[in-house]
Formats: C-alpha cells, structure tokens, sequence
C-alpha cells in the first residue's frame, strides 16, 4: 500500500492554531504532521492513538513536525514521562524538524533514553526513509 499525504484520510487534532494529522498506513505504524504549537492536549492525541496501535506490538512512527512553532513546557514534561514510560513499545521513531538545534535535542534525548530516536532537517531524506520504511513493511 503506498502512503499519499492526504489530509482527508487522516485524524485529525485542530485547536486554536495547532494541527496534528496522523494516519495510520500499516498495523502499528503511524505518522504525524504537526502544525504550529506542541500543546499538551495535541500530544495527548498523538499519545492516545499511540497506546492504541501498541497494544498489537511494537510501534514505528514518523512524526513531521518541521512547522512546529515550539513546545509548551507541560507538553515537553509530558512527552518526555510518556516516552520513559513506553520505552520498549517502540521500534523505531523518525523526526522530520526545521531546527537543527531541535534535531541535536532529539539525539541527546535517544542517548539518555536508550531509545531509536532519529532527527533530520532533511525532507528529502526523511520522505525516502518513510518510504522505504513502509515498503519493508509491504515486503
């Protein structure tokens, strides 16, 4: 199945001027696109639907989050619980960011969770691991 970034086949989270789309291609593998401000209850969308597909096993995402505007400092706090709390739910976690201070937060972040957490500025990069990610899926 081939992903096409149609925003009528995703759910969606649209409060005040944030936006998350996320769609779920494959069994246990989503994407996000986040818009804007990271609030706490855009997260918490994100986290719910997260759960969900990690009740089936080990999750694989691909957030693009490159027009993020920033973190509200609740949403990071409880980003950073969620994340230490699903340690091992996860497979693999791909950040698509505009800032390459964001993505050198990321990777710390990888290394004191001991987690797969990747982060690039590269949308080219980013497109084509999703891709061949999903076609691995497929295979």
């Amino acid at each position: 199945m081939a992903f096409a970034w149609n925003d009528a086949d995703a759910d969606v989270y649209q409060v005040g001027g944030t936006e998350v789309l996320l769609w779920r291609p494959a069994e246990r593998f989503l994407i996000t696109r986040l818009k804007g401000q990271a609030t706490l209850g855009a997260l918490q969308f994100y986290m719910g639907r997260a759960e969900r597909e990690m009740s089936l096993g080990r999750l694989t995402v691909f957030h693009e989050w490159a027009e993020m505007a920033g973190y509200d400092p609740a949403a990071r706090d409880e980003l950073k619980r969620w994340g230490k709390q699903h340690n091992d739910a996860f497979d693999h976690v791909e950040y698509l960011v505009r800032s390459k201070v964001v993505a050198m937060l990321i990777s710390v972040a990888a290394l004191t969770l001991g987690r797969d957490l990747h982060a690039t500025t590269d949308e080219v990069q980013f497109t084509a691991d999703l891709f061949r990610t999903l076609e691995r899926r497929e295979a």
